[in-house]
């Protein structure tokens, strides 16, 4: 599979970059230490900076391999607000799996799905994955909303597909694949080249 690893994307509200270490302060204020968000996470809310720090040292330390897509997300002030990446999970199948987070102050205002939605061009456009695909406790109706906003496929119920704490979850299975992505993006590109 060819790879191009995590580079800047910038969209119409955010800028999506590599994470640094100086980011910890912000990541831990904005959402990693957020019941709320990591209500539906395999991790609890972060206690001290120290979590976020030793979390932020790890998706560094991967990017050294050029498979590693993930980014922070910033508002244009630089705040950082949540993070999104790819998942290889099989570079044999050209398929990867997508997740996002973000704080709670930032629910509902559409930052999830542009992030989302960027990532997912990115790939597209320049590694050669076939499917990108991604999951969600049948509970957590807002991330079910964003994969819908960006035009991935309802692709089935999982049952018990993970655990938080004592919990087994059931979750809603979304995919997309190249050809549908290319449908919806050339014809983006087609209704924005007409304004």
């Amino acid at each position: 599979m060819k790879h191009t690893g995590t580079k800047t994307i910038e969209t119409t509200r955010l800028v999506l970059r590599r994470l640094e270490l100086t980011d910890a302060e912000m990541m831990f204020r904005n959402w990693t230490s957020d019941d709320k968000v990591t209500r539906f996470l395999r991790w609890d809310a972060h206690k001290t900076i120290d979590d976020t720090n030793r979390m932020i040292q790890q998706w560094i330390n991967n990017y050294q391999y050029d498979s590693t897509y993930y980014w922070g997300m910033y508002l244009k002030n630089d705040e950082m607000i949540g993070s999104v990446g790819i998942t290889i999970i099989s570079e044999c199948d050209f398929k990867g799996e997508l997740g996002y987070k973000i704080g709670s102050h930032w629910w509902n205002q559409g930052y999830s799905s542009e992030a989302a939605r960027a990532v997912i061009d990115y790939m597209f456009r320049n590694t050669d994955i076939e499917r990108i695909g991604s999951f969600c406790s049948v509970e957590n109706f807002a991330s079910r909303r964003v994969m819908e906003k960006i035009d991935m496929r309802y692709e089935g119920l999982l049952r018990h597909y993970y655990k938080t704490g004592d919990i087994f979850h059931d979750c809603a299975s979304y995919g997309i694949i190249r050809d549908e992505w290319a449908q919806t993006y050339f014809k983006q590109q087609e209704r924005f080249s007409e304004k």
